[in-house]
């Protein structure tokens, strides 16, 4: 029995040093706290600089002109005054692109088919119209189904070869007419009204232009009006049955060197024609607009009938204005220049600007609104 006490005290005391020995030992270090998740290192971009996921923006591209063939339609017949013009752009503008010019004429009343083609043509350029200030009549005496000065039917994109505006027209008579003067003939349709025939082409600058005249005297409905071709006027003038009449400054002045007629008015504020000497001296001898009624009231009694090249309503400005920059180029040539200059009278490049264009086409619909109603 001894000996079980004994080792049972001895089983006790070693439990009681184990439990010692575990209290003396180091403690264990703290836990740390986990690490946060790891996220992504982004860049922070600049300001000035677009994203990545961003497109970046382009200057945009310049705009062209020509990109392939042009044509050019021509109101007028082969030949012709306006054709002869164009003949000098078309050359000038081919040998300056590389690309072929077209010219198409027709000017069966006034030119009313090209104007409907041009009306229906695409407004990329590929098409344009050589007209101005003369297409604007034939509208409102209903050859043209469209108004070329309105911006919604066509656009004026750039000047052209043509007539010097101002350019003028003669007002001739009969040699032995009883007035030898404007004034005379005022005085005696005054004085006998509706004895007098006058007339101008029918649906031209010259049939405006004299009417505005007659109008601003006061006598306009003291003449008995006729229209009808340039050679009808001519004809009419020469065998007496149109007693006054008004031509152009190349077919008038001649008629009056001839001393077949005999001039009453150059319908012109400045005298800038350049021709023949004696055709010269012809109209120098007669005053202008401007001389009887002044610099400032000149204008508008004669009409600028500006020259362009038309586009179809809608073209596109940039486009529009790069047609006006190459066109407008030819004025740099010294060669195509001459070659204006020989087409006589007082032809040059009408270099206007496209709102210039735009006031001056103004002002002939106004003109022509006045006298052929809206």
């Amino acid at each position: 029995m001894k000996k079980v006490i004994a080792l049972l005290l001895a089983v006790v005391l070693v439990m009681a040093l184990a439990a010692c020995g575990s209290s003396n030992s180091t403690a264990p270090a703290a836990t740390e706290a986990p690490k946060a998740a790891d996220t992504p290192k982004t860049d922070t971009p600049k300001a000035d600089e677009p994203k990545a996921d961003e497109p970046k923006t382009e200057a945009p591209a310049e705009v062209q002109w020509p990109t392939g063939d042009v044509t050019i339609l021509v109101p007028a017949d082969v030949g012709a005054p306006l054709d002869l013009a164009t003949r000098v752009m078309k050359d000038y503008l081919q040998e300056k692109t590389g690309y072929n010019i077209i010219v198409e004429n027709d000017g069966t009343g006034g030119g009313a088919k090209l104007g409907e083609k041009l009306y229906s043509a695409p407004t990329d350029g590929s098409i344009l119209m050589y007209a101005g200030g003369g297409q604007v009549p034939p509208y409102y005496n209903g050859s043209w189904a469209h108004n070329l000065a309105n911006p919604d039917d066509y656009t004026i994109v750039s000047s052209m070869v043509g007539l010097a505006v101002p350019s003028g027209a003669v007002v001739v008579t009969q040699p032995d007419a009883p007035y030898d003067t404007w004034a005379d003939l005022v005085q005696y349709v005054k004085d006998n009204p509706n004895t007098i025939v006058a007339g101008a082409a029918n649906g031209t600058p010259h049939e405006v232009r004299l009417k505005l005249l007659l109008r601003e005297e006061g006598i306009l409905d003291k003449v008995r009006w006729i229209s009808g071709t340039n050679n009808d006027i001519s004809t009419g003038l020469l065998g007496g049955s149109i007693n006054v009449g008004m031509l152009t400054e190349t077919a008038g002045p001649q008629f009056m060197v001839e001393g077949k007629l005999k001039g009453l008015l150059y319908s012109n504020v400045v005298r800038n024609y350049a021709g023949k000497p004696e055709v010269v001296a012809a109209l120098d001898a007669i005053p202008t607009v401007a001389d009887i009624y002044g610099e400032a009231k000149a204008p508008e009694l004669t009409c600028a009938w500006p020259m362009a090249f038309c586009a179809p309503a809608g073209m596109d400005e940039a486009l529009a204005d790069k047609i006006c920059e190459v066109v407008s180029s030819i004025v740099d040539s010294p060669e195509y220049m001459e070659r204006v200059a020989a087409l006589g009278g007082t032809n040059t490049f009408q270099d206007f600007t496209r709102a210039e264009m735009r006031e001056m086409m103004d002002r002939v619909d106004e003109q022509c609104k006045s006298f052929y109603g809206n």
